[in-house]
């Protein structure tokens, strides 16, 4: 499926309006995690990813764990051999840290927004020629799921930008067979892998087998390949090695409900346990209610027309469309086997990288309807168009609706703490807030000791010898009133842990 020359060439004009659609985004994504989202990692996930962030920022793979550390740890944060951690790759925690430096860290994945459609334009253009860039970038910047995960805390950005560059670089070494396009794409590859690893080999592996065999230099292009892979690939590997002792086991696996496959699934948090069981039924729920998401927050009937454009252009340019439909197909195969559907999240989160090769399948066919009503049915295209973004404007602003108003009620803990001005205290959390569970709220930083305030799992009667743990701290109690449903802060007197 090469293009022409011609319809690659960029112009001045198209250079322009790109510049303009990039603002466009990264205006947008941030306008929603400003208002939307109030800048609130909604997600254990997301903060996390900020607690790893934290640490890279001051130069450290881990911290000192806590006396009391299994008491003040969010979720899918280990300590191993008194030290705390992550237990997500490096990847998105090492550039959301770039963020933190400059004391912004909102702005990154916003910013990573305007850089993927770039970097997907230049993909689509080198692929699918000129027309069709432009409406891959319209289906991806017309997507909630794009905007609203560009606009949180999530890897998933930094992720499709990282397989976009990967493609453009797959792309480029096939038509034009360039060693530097071998090691770029190589480089990218590891990029997408240290963010995210299984999402990386089941979204690129396909062009990934198909480039090798169908290149004249395939050995050539392996050891290139591997080449510009290395640098972060060994990174990946030191990184491993020095949080759980071993190169290949990432950090994610030290929890046993990672794991992938079926079976019982323990979920551990403080001195609560729980086996859950996790078979074929449970994968099937998962993978049919993500892709549902997928239908309600993608530009309207994207998935539909990937589908069609597969099967519309088979007897066409094969080779390219298997390789974007088996792409598209190996994310949702993939996280079959992994025992959550997303938690969380702005859309099917795990099938988000997908965007990209569901667009490139769905562009040459649109490009063809538009090809074919600009000269027969004109009015009838606008028609149709307009009805589409009015309807995708519409899920926009039910998604904004409804995840600015289950944050504002996920917050009650935090906006109370703001509003008393706590300083030096430590809050026993004895409730959720809103629809947020209790050991979701206790979210912490890398550093409680020198923290205005540090939240603890209510334990009771065991709370005084807690408190002896956090000297000279003010103690508090966050609950809900049962017969209001009113989240409340009160103070502890006398002091605990003074005697």
């Amino acid at each position: 499926m090469n293009s022409s020359p011609a319809s690659q060439r960029m112009t001045r004009k198209d250079a322009m309006i790109l510049l303009a659609v990039l603002l466009a985004a990264a205006a947008a994504a941030l306008a929603i995690n400003q208002y939307a989202l109030n800048n609130f990692p909604n997600s254990a996930d997301e903060h996390a990813y900020l607690f790893q962030t934290q640490i890279f920022a001051m130069g450290k793979l881990t911290v000192p764990a806590h006396l009391q550390q299994p008491y003040i740890s969010p979720f899918y944060i280990v300590a191993r051999l008194d030290r705390v951690f992550s237990i997500f790759p490096p990847g998105w925690p090492a550039i959301l840290s770039l963020g933190v430096m400059a004391g912004a860290p909102q702005i990154v994945n916003p910013l990573l927004c305007a850089l993927t459609l770039a970097a997907v334009f230049f993909a689509a253009r080198r692929a699918l020629g000129r027309t069709s860039a432009w409406i891959v970038v319209g289906l991806l910047l017309f997507s909630p799921c794009f905007l609203f995960n560009g606009a949180s805390y999530f890897s998933h950005t930094a992720c499709l930008l990282g397989a976009s560059l990967t493609f453009l670089f797959f792309i480029k070494w096939g038509q034009e067979e360039r060693y530097s396009a071998a090691l770029l794409a190589g480089f990218f590859f590891s990029w997408t892998f240290a963010i995210r690893e299984m999402t990386c080999l089941a979204l690129l592996s396909p062009p990934l087998v198909y480039f090798f065999f169908q290149s004249r230099l395939r050995w050539r292009f392996a050891v290139l390949f591997v080449l510009g892979a290395l640098p972060i690939g060994i990174v990946y590997l030191l990184y491993n090695h020095a949080l759980t002792g071993f190169w290949l086991h990432p950090p994610r696996y030290l929890l046993p409900g990672e794991r992938l496959g079926f079976g019982p699934r323990e979920i551990r948090l403080f001195d609560y346990v729980e086996i859950k069981p996790f078979g074929p039924a449970q994968a099937l729920t998962y993978m049919f209610r993500n892709l549902g998401r997928l239908f309600l927050w993608t530009f309207p009937a994207l998935p539909l027309a990937a589908f069609w454009g597969a099967w519309k252009r088979r007897s066409l340019a094969l080779a390219w469309t298997r390789v974007f439909a088996l792409s598209a197909l190996a994310l949702p195969l993939a996280y079959f086997f992994y025992p959550s559907d997303g938690g969380n999240q702005y859309g099917p989160r795990f099938y988000f990288e997908a965007l990209l090769p569901l667009s490139l399948l769905a562009a040459p066919w649109l490009e063809e309807l538009r090809v074919r009503f600009v000269k027969t049915k004109r009015n009838i295209l606008l028609v149709v168009l307009i009805i589409l973004l009015g309807a995708d404007g519409m899920m926009v602003g039910i998604h904004w609706r409804f995840y600015s108003h289950q944050i504002y009620r996920r917050q009650s803990l935090y906006r109370l703490a703001d509003h008393f001005h706590l300083h030096n205290a430590l809050v026993f959390v004895s409730a959720p807030s809103g629809d947020m569970t209790q050991g979701d709220l206790i979210r912490n930083s890398p550093f409680p000791d020198s923290s205005e305030v540090v939240y603890i799992w209510d334990m009771g009667a065991q709370n005084t010898e807690l408190a002896r743990s956090f000297p000279g701290r003010s103690s508090y109690i966050f609950g809900r009133d049962p017969q209001t449903g009113v989240n409340f802060l009160r103070p502890l007197s006398p002091r605990l842990g003074d005697k």
